[in-house]
């Protein structure tokens, strides 16, 4: 959703499905909240692009669907990226920025949806779990979390994102 784009990335966040589905209801609220302390810190998203990435819907009332942020905790980052994932309790389907659509659309932020079972879809979370986690250093007291939310640094590694909208064609490549 959104018009194409070619957009640089400097940071990565990435709600980890496995290690959130498994989490009790109130801490998958705190997920939530912990995006949203992210979201905040970013005071100029042309000067910090970030890419979101999470299972299901993002803004969904109900946990086991998805991330259920708030727009104004996600309204900073460039990209948001739904990701299909069924596992443990969590069974979502995802929004296609249904929820936040007028906000995402004044606020120019780019909504991808990821399916990476479907054919000619390549998702390499090996290659983001590679990458050091900065939870810790950005968020302190929230550290214990580093297992479900995943903060990465990728400023100077060419990481970037196309998208073209007419032949719905999402790439981020290195």
């Amino acid at each position: 959703m959104g018009g194409s784009i070619a957009q640089p990335l400097k940071r990565l966040i990435y709600v980890d499905p496995e290690g959130y589905s498994r989490l009790p209801i109130s801490e998958k609220y705190t997920i939530a909240r912990l995006v949203g302390k992210l979201n905040k810190q970013i005071r100029n998203r042309e000067e910090l692009p970030t890419l979101l990435l999470g299972p299901g819907r993002r803004g969904t009332t109900t946990p086991s669907l998805g991330v259920p942020v708030r727009f104004s905790e996600i309204n900073n980052f460039m990209v948001i990226a739904e990701v299909e994932y069924s596992g443990g309790s969590l069974m979502p389907e995802l929004s296609f920025g249904t929820h936040f659509f007028q906000d995402l659309v004044e606020t120019d932020i780019f909504y991808v949806a990821i399916f990476p079972g479907k054919e000619k879809v390549l998702f390499r979370e090996e290659w983001m779990e590679s990458r050091p986690n900065i939870l810790g250093s950005l968020i302190p007291e929230e550290g214990g979390y580093q297992n479900v939310l995943k903060v990465y640094n990728v400023e100077g590694t060419g990481l970037a994102i196309l998208a073209d909208i007419l032949s719905r064609k999402v790439v981020c490549f290195q």
